[in-house]
């Protein structure tokens, strides 16, 4: 058979699907579960994929799971992935109403998508005509939370890494996979040229309290120090380059006891984004020496902690050609949008940095992203439209000899999969 009869077949198995695949987005958007706790979501997504008679091996990064479909010829693995993971927007209409925990970026749709490809897939003469492997995998934890939100799965070792996809990597799951392709549900359709990496950053500056009415003399404000850090931060902004794309902003999650002592301890977390990640090193060892100097003038100290984050998402120029052209099949006359680089960061950066991996968005979606108005209006889109776009993109990838997937390593990465380990060491 042709290729192209080969994806007609593959569509026409989604199409029928349907009905199954708008169910199965309607479950997911109402069981949304922050990182590491996705324990429904992922024994949904084992179901689905269980069924189509794909084993799965779960427990990944705790709630991810894997599972593959063989050719049964050798060739290189393709990934599609999804994300699991919700984050907490309590106002959203679809709220959970104990965590507040929503789908308010969308990832349900990921799984949905991920599952409709599968389907498709698995129809019959598809594989007969690829080679290779296609790895259908789940993800926790893309969605970034407070630094001590991870504390008891750090402290009991239950991971290294406090992003799903950089844990998935540091246990192995990615290191027999060639490519990786996630679509993330938009606005519009279309892609980013990049988007930021980041480091998490918490500085604890410890003084010495006082009663601030009798004897503030003997006091050294941490909560002074922890502002003149920020306002050190702050007054170089003007120094950073705006190709870099840096940003930098944070929280104080400590700040005294009570208003007539002087504050002891002061605790400040920030997220460090830039463009590179020579970027992002260098404006993290500025807001360090911020924090150390602060510290120096009032006479206190300061302990900080770094926390590996995302790296850039890099877009492969080879997997955005055979997205566009597999986009321009599906959904004739629609615009695919090429967006600047963006602000924002995602661990499918992470992915990028290791291997060709790209990131497009499906359009279908309404409102913005992590706010009470973010929601799937165009399920088809969303959905059906997404999980045919990834299983076209792995037929083009693995037909006959998997050629276009090995064309890809012509795409050198950024780092080897073990010098990305080294960054946890």
């Amino acid at each position: 058979m042709s290729k192209e009869t080969i994806k007609q077949q593959v569509i026409e198995a989604i199409n029928a699907a349907r009905p199954r695949i708008l169910a199965l987005g309607d479950e997911l958007l109402h069981t949304p579960e922050t990182a590491f706790k996705e324990t429904r979501s992922a024994a949904i997504m084992r179901r689905e994929l269980t069924s189509l008679g794909l084993p799965c091996r779960d427990g990944l990064a705790l709630t991810g799971l894997r599972a593959d479909l063989r050719s049964g010829r050798g060739g290189p693995t393709v990934a599609l992935l999804a994300e699991l993971d919700a984050i907490r927007v309590p106002g959203h209409p679809d709220a959970d109403l104990v965590t507040g925990a929503a789908h308010a970026c969308g990832h349900h749709a990921q799984g949905t998508a991920m599952i409709g490809a599968a389907i498709g897939l698995t129809a019959a003469g598809v594989l007969n005509e690829l080679a290779g492997n296609i790895a259908f995998i789940a993800v926790p934890a893309e969605e970034v939370q407070p630094a001590d939100y991870y504390a008891d799965f750090l402290r009991q070792g239950q991971i290294r890494a406090t992003s799903g996809k950089a844990q998935l990597i540091l246990e192995g799951v990615f290191d027999d996979v060639d490519a990786a392709i996630m679509i993330h549900a938009a606005a519009a359709a279309g892609i980013a040229a990049g988007c930021n990496g980041l480091v998490s950053q918490t500085f604890t500056f410890q003084g010495r309290s006082a009663h601030a009415g009798l004897a503030p003399e003997n006091g050294i404000n941490a909560l002074s120090m922890l502002r003149s850090a920020m306002a050190m931060i702050d007054a170089q902004r003007e120094n950073q380059n705006p190709v870099d794309h840096i940003r930098i902003h944070g929280v104080v999650t400590k700040g005294g006891l009570a208003e007539n002592i002087i504050p002891d301890k002061a605790v400040l977390s920030l997220l460090v984004r830039a463009r590179s990640l020579g970027a992002m090193e260098q404006a993290a060892a500025m807001t360090e020496r911020c924090a150390r100097g602060a510290a120096l003038a009032f006479g206190g100290k300061v302990s900080i902690c770094g926390t590996p984050g995302y790296l850039p998402m890099r877009q492969s120029p080879l997997l955005l050609e055979i997205h566009k052209r597999n986009f321009a099949q599906v959904a004739p006359g629609v615009t695919f949008e090429e967006l600047p680089h963006r602000g924002s960061s995602t661990d499918m950066g992470d992915i990028s940095s290791i291997m060709p991996a790209m990131q497009p968005y499906s359009g279908g979606a309404a409102g913005i992203p992590h706010e009470n108005t973010f929601v799937i209006a165009d399920p088809e889109a969303a959905y059906v439209m997404s999980a045919k776009l990834l299983a076209l993109d792995a037929i083009d990838l693995l037909w006959e000899d998997g050629g276009a997937a090995c064309a890809l390593a012509a795409e050198k990465p950024l780092l080897t999969r073990d010098a990305y380990r080294h960054r946890f060491d």
